[in-house]
C-alpha cells in the first residue's frame, strides 16, 4: 500500500539559484552577470553594490531597471535514484534610482536580495530515500516488523524570496573621499508544499496513508548599511561595504501536516503512527515548517571590499571580494550548523569599443563556506565558479541600454548520508539606464 508521506515535501527549504553564500544573493542587477567584480566601480549600480561612490556622480537623477532570467538544474542522487528540478525563474526584477547634488546623493534600490526562486522536484527528495533508511533502521520499528518503502513519483514544490527595499545618503568628504549610510527592509517568504509516497506493511496488514505538506514561514528585518569610497585619482579607485546581520524572526503557518497523524489507517493511534510521525516532525529539515515554529535565521554580516582602475582611457579592470559572517549569525533552527565563514573572489573588465559600445566580461569563485556536514535536500550551497560576457549600447545622451550573460559551474559534492548534490545555472540579465535633465 501507498503511504504519502510528507516527509518529502518538509524538506524542500531554500535551495539557492545562483552565488552568493548561505541566503544571500550577490546579483542585484544586470551587469553583475557580466563582470561580478561591482564593488570598486561608480555608477548608478553603486545604489547597491558602492553607496559611497554615487557621490562622484555627475549631478542629476538616474534611474535602472533590471530583470533576470534563471535557467535552473538541480539534481540530487541517491541509491540509483535521481531527484531533479528543472523550473526557470524567467522574471526577476530590480532596480536602482540616485539623485545627485554637488557631491552629495540619495540613492535606493529594490529586489531580492536572498532565497532561491522557484523548484519542482519530481519523484520528491533525495531526503525521501535516506529516510526510508532511517525508519528501517529504527530499533522500535525492526521489533515489531513494520518496513517503510519509499516509491519515486511525487512532485515537491518549493520558494524562497527575500524582497528588498533600501536606501541611504552618501555624503562627499572632499576630491578623495566619500562616505554613505543606509537601511535595508527584508520581507523574507519562504513556501513548501508537496506529498511523498511510501509503502507501509507489518506482515500481511498494509494502509495507505497520506501525508502531505503545505507550509509558508515569513519574516520581516533591517539591515544598516556603511559604505566608504577612496578616489586617489581619475583612473584609480576604491571602494567599501558593510552590512550588518539581519535578524529574521521566522514564524510558520501550515495547513495540511496535522492530518497525518489520522491517516494510517488500520495503524492509527498506535506506536507506529506515532514513531514514524514524530521522527519525521522532529527532524531537523522538517521541525521548521511544522505549524507553530519560530525561530531565527538570520541574514548574515558581510563585508565588500573592491577597486576599478582604467589602464587606457578605454579598459578599465576591476576586482573584488565579498566576505560572509555565517558562524556568527544567529540561527535557531541549526541550519548554519557546521559552516565556516564564506567568501566570494571576482575579477573583470570592461572596454569601449566606441561611442556606442562598450563591451564587459568577468570571472568570480563562491567559496560557501558549506561541507559534507551541512548539505541537505533542503540547503546544499554549492561552491562556484562564474563566467559573465555582456555589453552596453549607449541610445542616446540619456538612455544606456545592457544585455548580459552567465553560466554558473556549481561544483558537485556529497553528503554524509550519501546523497550526492550537484546544480547548473544560465543566467540573462536585461537592463535600462536613464538620466533625467
Amino acid at each position: 500500500m501507498r503511504k504519502q508521506l510528507l516527509l518529502a515535501a518538509l524538506l524542500l527549504t531554500t535551495v539557492k539559484g545562483f552565488a552568493g553564500s548561505i541566503d544571500y544573493l550577490s546579483q542585484q542587477d544586470a551587469e553583475y552577470f557580466a563582470h561580478p567584480s561591482m564593488t570598486g566601480k561608480i555608477g548608478v549600480s553603486g545604489a547597491y553594490y558602492n553607496p559611497a561612490g554615487t557621490a562622484f556622480m555627475e549631478n542629476g537623477t538616474y534611474m535602472q531597471i533590471n530583470n533576470q532570467t534563471h535557467l535552473k538544474t538541480y539534481k540530487m542522487e541517491v541509491d540509483g535514484l535521481t531527484f531533479k528540478s528543472d523550473k526557470p525563474s524567467p522574471i526577476i526584477p530590480s532596480f536602482q534610482l540616485v539623485h545627485v547634488n554637488n557631491g552629495r546623493s540619495f540613492f535606493f534600490h529594490g529586489g531580492a536580495i536572498a532565497g532561491g526562486g522557484n523548484v519542482a522536484y519530481e519523484n520528491g527528495l533525495g531526503m525521501f530515500k535516506t529516510m526510508e533508511t532511517m525508519l528501517n533502521s529504527n530499533p522500535d520499528m525492526q521489533k515489531i516488523g513494520v518496513n517503510i518503502n519509499f516509491n519515486p513519483g511525487s512532485t515537491v514544490k518549493g520558494s524562497s524570496y527575500y524582497v528588498t527595499l533600501q536606501g541611504g545618503i552618501a555624503q562627499k568628504i572632499n576630491d578623495e573621499w566619500s562616505f554613505a549610510l543606509g537601511a535595508r527592509y527584508v520581507n523574507a517568504e519562504r513556501k513548501l508544499k508537496g506529498v511523498g509516497n511510501y509503502s507501509l506493511n507489518m506482515g500481511p496488514l498494509n494502509a495507505d496513508p497520506r501525508f502531505d505538506i503545505n507550509s509558508e514561514r515569513t519574516a520581516q528585518g533591517v539591515t544598516g548599511i556603511f559604505g566608504v569610497d577612496y578616489k586617489p585619482s581619475s583612473k584609480l579607485n576604491f571602494a567599501f561595504r558593510y552590512e550588518t546581520e539581519t535578524r529574521l524572526n521566522f514564524k510558520t503557518k501550515e495547513k495540511n501536516l496535522d492530518n497525518f497523524k489520522n491517516s494510517f489507517g488500520i495503524f492509527n493511534n498506535t506506536d507506529i503512527s506515532s514513531n514514524i510521525y514524530n521522527a519525521i516532525v522532529s527532524n531537523k529539515n522538517v521541525k521548521e515548517w511544522v505549524n507553530g515554529a519560530r525561530g531565527k535565521r538570520n541574514l548574515p554580516a558581510m563585508a565588500s571590499l573592491g577597486a576599478s582602475y582604467a589602464i587606457t582611457e578605454k579598459t578599465t579592470l576591476l576586482a573584488s571580494g565579498n566576505y560572509y559572517f555565517i558562524k556568527e549569525a544567529g540561527d535557531t533552527f541549526g541550519a548554519y550548523d557546521n559552516y565556516h565563514n564564506g567568501y566570494e573572489i571576482a575579477v573583470g573588465i570592461d572596454h569601449q569599443l566606441n561611442e556606442k559600445w562598450t563591451l564587459m566580461t568577468g570571472y568570480q569563485y563562491t567559496n560557501t563556506g558549506a561541507n559534507k556536514h551541512t548539505y541537505k535536500d533542503t540547503d546544499y550551497a554549492l561552491d562556484a565558479d562564474m563566467f559573465g560576457l555582456g555589453a552596453k549600447y549607449k541610445y542616446n545622451e540619456n538612455l544606456d541600454l545592457m544585455a548580459t550573460g552567465a553560466t554558473v559551474l556549481y561544483h558537485s559534492a556529497t553528503s554524509v548520508t550519501n546523497v550526492k548534490y550537484s546544480k547548473h545555472v544560465y543566467s540573462i540579465g536585461l537592463g535600462a539606464t536613464y538620466k533625467f535633465n
